[in-house]
């Protein structure tokens, strides 16, 4: 992984701020998605053409954030402006909160869609649908430097005396959940980056994107991502499949409205232009050995 993190960050240096890669790894196998109810009889779609619709984002760069101008921009937020397009939405409003704040916004009505990147976990599938696939990428363990705590592996999450950063409510935390760590949670990636380069934790689960971003962001930093292989339940469950969005289990038909133009969009090479302008490689469109 830290020879992938070196490859991403030379291509930000090549490319934007906001430029990242990644290097495709062995296939994995994915459970089957839960399918949504196919008898749609909801007029959500219908009523966002008509009245217009609310996004929801955290500050997540590089997928969700604000620029120097307090307007929205990242990979996600380009990509659901053009789902948005091709499906006929012209009334967008954005609605900036906490990572962890989104799914219970999503249920209480204050946003139509997730549009924050989030994947498909044991625990989310009770509570929300999600679209079809969007784009992939991988996840990272990061260290300092010096590791005092010698994290090399996965298995080493759960020795005593390790300490595990994650964002609250994300897909990383519920996997050190369901696996047993010593989790510390914080509020968004600039908090738990700042506790790793302080020794707040031993180790943090991370996405690789994001990570290389920070890093590019940041070159004095004492943080590096270990080289090593994640075991497949954290890509096949527990949030390193396909990156979604999210929708409310009774929002039918914009589910399928939205997934239907996810479906078009990566098949037409549009969501892959997306990703190069990111400074992604267009196969992040596809799991890690799956061909187009």
């Amino acid at each position: 992984m830290r020879k992938l993190i070196a490859v991403l960050f030379a291509c930000f240096a090549l490319i934007t701020p906001a430029a990242m890669a990644q290097t495709p790894e062995p296939a994995v196998s994915i459970d089957q998605p839960l399918a949504p109810d196919f008898a749609c009889t909801d007029t959500t779609y219908a009523d966002a053409v008509a009245d217009g619709i609310t996004l929801g984002i955290t500050p997540d760069f590089p997928y969700t954030y604000l620029d120097s101008d307090n307007k929205p921009q990242g990979i996600d937020v380009t990509i659901n402006k053009a789902v948005l397009d091709w499906i006929g939405i012209t009334d967008v409003t954005f609605e900036t909160m906490p990572f962890d704040s989104l799914i219970p916004a999503l249920q209480a009505e204050q946003i139509d869609v997730i549009a924050d990147n989030i994947h498909e976990t044991p625990d989310r599938v009770k509570v929300i649908s999600f679209t079809s696939p969007a784009w992939w990428y991988g996840p990272a363990l990061i260290v300092t430097s010096d590791n005092p705590d010698n994290v090399q592996t996965y298995d080493d999450l759960t020795r005593d005396g390790v300490t595990v950063g994650a964002v609250s409510g994300s897909a990383a935390a519920e996997y050190l959940n369901f696996i047993g760590a010593d989790v510390t949670t914080f509020k968004d990636n600039t908090a738990e980056f700042a506790a790793a380069e302080q020794g707040r934790v031993s180790v943090t689960l991370e996405d690789d994107t994001k990570f290389a971003a920070y890093a590019q962001q940041n070159d004095s930093t004492n943080l590096t991502a270990l080289d090593v292989d994640a075991p497949e339940i954290l890509v096949s469950e527990y949030g390193y499949s396909y990156a979604r969005y999210g929708l409310r289990q009774s929002d039918c038909t914009l589910n399928f409205a939205y997934s239907r133009a996810l479906a078009e969009m990566r098949d037409n090479g549009q969501i892959g232009a997306i990703l190069e302008q990111f400074g992604l490689p267009k196969s992040n469109v596809w799991l890690p050995g799956v061909a187009s």
